[in-house]
């Protein structure tokens, strides 16, 4: 198996891990920015890589954000205490540089306060710009350039200390004094056999047996259809949705069918579980439900087991539906939704485990809600918010959260009043 890695950074850096690259069972693509704001759309291009590589933090995190989206896997060079003083060793000895006329930046400040507090340097003296929050909230290479220049003119600097390629190219423009931080092969390494560690388990579960079960609503096929002839167009559909999956159809009955395939093929055909193409052929059957349940696992009798819960979840609801279960009983789905849900049907979480206990509350529902706080980012909500994502009654959800005030999970932060009449609803807040 080879691993395919997509390495994203500046020309320079790209070619350096290129350069340390030995090993055979990896290919490497390069994607070259100018500016780590690019970084952003060659994730786009880059997304079907087993495994992206960041040259820097700085392009990792301002594209965190579609890196998540899309459930990519990613791992990016750290600029760390070996980083910083090889680099603050570098610049004393070649350059003779006093240190304590020194702007910096770097992700972590921390890294910089270490090192410094070892060496018994006054930190007062030195300017450090962190970044890493600020890439969160989207200012980049100027705002950094801006610093240094800033401090420089003053005379409060006289030498600049910069991790990020595209800023050191700035500063030499405008003939300030600087050097780029220092990355050591070690760093370059480590972060290269990370990738590979990540890239081969990833291909050995791509590699796991999916079983899918389809269902026909059978009360509700029996009066609206010819149960032969939906029979006929239904094993259409998914003689070809198999064969771009690379899977076999079996029939089991006159409602039921049975696929086999790969993990791989699936999350391929799903945009890692995001969407499913099928349905969308399916909406001219529009009044009898089709549910789909797709299980994982190491051997075909646990995918079945796991397709089979699947089928369970997608069968709740009153529409062509889709659910899979993962090897780790994770349950993703409905797909083909704006968002699509994650919880856990069992759990090594003490923290849910705990909830879970004294709450009386299934631990799969406690990690549908933990899931839930976690995609508002722990926002307040209200309890129809609540039961609109369990797909649960209002009353059942006000229980529910209820409970979990009474045992001190969650408080009442506010009210709204959505409408002029009628009493004012409770604003929740999840204490995790």
């Amino acid at each position: 198996m080879v691993v395919q890695i997509a390495v994203i950074g500046s020309e320079k850096m790209v070619h350096e891990v290129i350069r340390l690259n030995q090993n055979k069972r990896i290919y490497i693509k390069p994607f070259i920015y100018e500016k780590p704001e690019e970084g952003l759309q060659l994730v786009e291009e880059a997304k079907d890589y087993t495994v992206l590589f960041f040259t820097g933090p700085i392009p990792y995190y301002m594209a965190k954000g579609k890196i998540q989206e899309y459930n990519l896997p990613a791992v990016y060079i750290p600029f760390d205490e070996l980083a910083f003083s090889l680099s603050l060793y570098h610049i004393q000895h070649a350059f003779n540089i006093n240190p304590l006329k020194l702007s910096i930046d770097i992700p972590k400040k921390e890294v910089v306060y270490n090192i410094l507090h070892e060496l018994r340097l006054d930190i007062q003296s030195i300017f450090i710009k962190e970044f890493e929050d600020e890439i969160n909230q989207h200012r980049y290479t100027d705002e950094i350039v801006q610093f240094h220049h800033d401090l420089w003119k003053k005379g409060e600097t006289s030498f600049v200390l910069t991790s990020v390629q595209s800023v050191y190219n700035e500063l030499q423009k405008l003939n300030i004094p600087s050097f780029r931080m220092m990355i050591p092969r070690k760093n370059m390494i480590a972060t290269l056999e990370q990738a590979v560690t990540i890239g081969e388990l990833l291909l050995s579960k791509s590699s796991q047996i999916a079983v899918g079960i389809v269902q026909i609503a059978e009360q509700h096929a029996q009066k609206h259809y010819d149960v032969k002839e939906l029979k006929v167009t239904i094993y259409g559909f998914l003689t070809e949705f198999a064969r771009k999956m690379n899977a076999s159809v079996k029939t089991v009955d006159e409602y039921t069918f049975m696929i086999y395939g790969t993990r791989g093929g699936v999350e391929q055909l799903t945009d890692q579980y995001r969407v499913f193409p099928l349905l969308n052929h399916l909406k001219e059957i529009n009044d009898v439900n089709i549910n789909f349940g797709f299980g994982f696992g190491i051997t075909v009798t646990e995918a079945e087991e796991h397709a089979q819960i699947g089928l369970y979840h997608a069968k709740k609801l009153d529409e062509h539906s889709v659910f899979i279960v993962t090897e780790e009983k994770k349950v993703i789905g409905p797909l083909n939704k704006k968002i699509t849900k994650t919880f856990e049907l069992q759990s090594q979480d003490e923290r849910i485990l705990a909830m879970a206990k004294k709450t009386g509350i299934s631990v799969s529902s406690i990690s549908k809600i933990v899931n839930f706080t976690n995609l508002r980012h722990n926002h307040s909500f209200s309890a129809s918010d609540l039961a609109d994502y369990l797909q649960l009654s209002r009353r059942s959800a006000e229980r529910m959260l209820k409970t979990l005030v009474e045992k001190n999970y969650a408080e009442i932060s506010g009210e709204e009043q959505p409408y002029q009449k009628g009493r004012p609803r409770s604003i929740y807040k999840i204490n995790l």
